[in-house]
């Protein structure tokens, strides 16, 4: 027997090994579960199209007027850019979903029940999500290789100068988009569409601006890569054409009139295989913080006034579903046996009752500055800051149409209406239409005065377009929420 004050190593060894069968389990049931759904499908069509559009030449790398030869090195290094950028911005929102599902389906509640530790949770959370941008990734170097045999530049294939990129530079990066889906859920107040645009945002602005500005001269910030692979492949180019200055952009460019020269690819020495790994370290230190974050699925850590509110609904007389009690007071209303009429305003005033409904205050205070502010201010002011501001402020109301009876359970009762499609789905783009028209007043009229009715024409059109894709999303949400 092993003397009480001194640690067993046996049984040290035990509880790991436990803690890492609960989290190989828990990240693989969460990633069979979402590559059995046409989202799944889905999402794989799209991430085909965009190794396409590469293998096509729609997408291009280019330094100022000069491009590598398509060579191991640079396709492998070209489509890595291409991953992390579309990936790292918009693969968020698809796996941005795992916890929410766990609430929606109840689950949330058992493994409450259980001892599941919230940084065990939070790690297989995030080991599912870069399980699924990984295989992602996988799919987009099968595109490079292709990508290779289609140019036939340098038909000679070195496979670790086209993979090595995607290990050291792509699967890092994945690595970190997955812990920030991760950290977004955990935080009540990210969890929503208000979290969807802060990371839009927080891409568009911090990360890109980060790893371009000063990804060269810091290469623990280059996330994305552009820094690494912008000095290496400069220093290439200068090397055959020294009027080479700057340049380096990827993008929707024809690749036409350009000057081609060889560039062997990154020297993955152990230095720099250990800088990239640090983004993946970090990428499992903001999993582990958004453990902290979780509330794992404990109601009496909500915020106070939702917290008031489920405790009134819970000290609330039940009914059991039981008939109410007549006395004799009761008055009772006869049953119309008409059939009724379907009146489209009322659907209409309906719609948006539901889409205006739980705004506060402070939102109408803002809504009504930026209709007034563009009305008074200059009209270039109002075309490039007011008026995307008044498009945008309504952004997370549009986002909900569609899917709103996904979200209250109340698809049974609207479906099995008379022609639910043929009659609310217009109704529902009619109120986003309306509020797209009341944001975008202001400018209209602004731009209306200054340049007549061919200025006024623009805001109409945004208005007809804006409201569009929020009522298209909830088709694919009721499709994912039926399988």
């Amino acid at each position: 027997m092993n003397p009480p004050n001194k640690t067993n190593p046996l049984r040290t060894q035990g509880r790991f090994s436990s803690t890492l069968y609960v989290l190989y389990h828990m990240a693989r049931a969460d990633f069979l579960e979402r590559t059995r759904r046409y989202s799944f499908l889905i999402l794989l069509g799209l991430v085909l199209y965009l190794g396409y559009t590469v293998n096509a030449g729609q997408i291009t790398l280019r330094l100022d007027t000069y491009r590598g030869i398509f060579n191991s090195a640079w396709v492998g290094s070209m489509m890595t850019l291409v991953v992390n950028f579309f990936l790292g911005w918009f693969g968020f929102y698809l796996i941005k979903n795992s916890i929410a599902r766990d609430y929606e389906t109840g689950v949330g509640q058992i493994i409450a029940t259980t001892p599941l530790s919230r940084p065990i949770y939070a790690l297989g959370k995030w080991l599912s999500n870069f399980s699924v941008l990984a295989v992602m990734v996988a799919v987009l170097a099968l595109f490079a290789v292709a990508n290779q045999m289609i140019q036939r530049e340098d038909p000679a294939l070195n496979l670790w100068a086209l993979i090595a990129p995607f290990l050291f530079v792509a699967l890092p990066f994945m690595g970190l988009v997955a812990a920030f889906a991760v950290l977004f859920e955990s935080i009540r107040w990210l969890r929503g569409g208000f979290g969807n645009l802060v990371y839009f945002f927080f891409f568009s602005i911090v990360v890109s601006v980060l790893t371009i500005l000063v990804g060269s001269k810091v290469p623990l910030l280059d996330w994305i890569g552009f820094g690494m692979f912008s000095q290496s492949m400069g220093d290439a180019a200068r090397a055959v054409y020294p009027g080479y200055q700057s340049g380096f952009s990827l993008g929707l460019m024809p690749a036409v009139d350009m000057q081609a020269f060889s560039w062997a690819g990154i020297a993955w020495t152990a230095p720099v295989i250990l800088t990239r790994l640090a983004t993946l370290v970090l990428g499992i230190g903001v999993a582990l913080l958004a453990s902290l974050c979780f509330d794992r699925f404990d109601p009496s850590r909500a915020l106070p006034r939702r917290r008031g509110k489920e405790i009134a609904a819970d000290t609330a007389e039940p009914t059991n579903g039981s008939l109410p009690k007549l006395t004799a007071s009761t008055v009772l209303t006869r049953l119309d046996f008409s059939r009724p009429q379907f009146r489209f305003t009322t659907l209409l005033l309906v719609e948006m009752r539901l889409q205006l409904k739980g705004l506060r205050w402070w939102w109408y205070a803002v809504a009504l500055g930026l209709i007034a502010g563009a009305l008074f201010s200059p009209l270039e002011i109002v075309r490039k800051v007011l008026l995307p501001a008044a498009w945008i402020w309504p952004i997370l109301i549009w986002s909900g149409l569609g899917c709103r009876e996904t979200s209250h359970d109340t698809r049974q009762m609207i479906f099995s209406a008379p022609h639910p499609l043929a009659r609310q789905l217009p109704a529902m783009w009619l109120t986003g239409f309306t509020l797209a028209i009341l944001m975008g007043s202001g400018a209209a009229l602004k731009m209306a005065f200054s340049g007549g009715a061919a200025g006024a024409a623009a805001p109409a059109c945004g208005s007809v377009i804006y409201p569009l894709p929020g009522a298209d999303a909830g088709g694919l949400d009721r499709e994912q929420q039926d399988l």
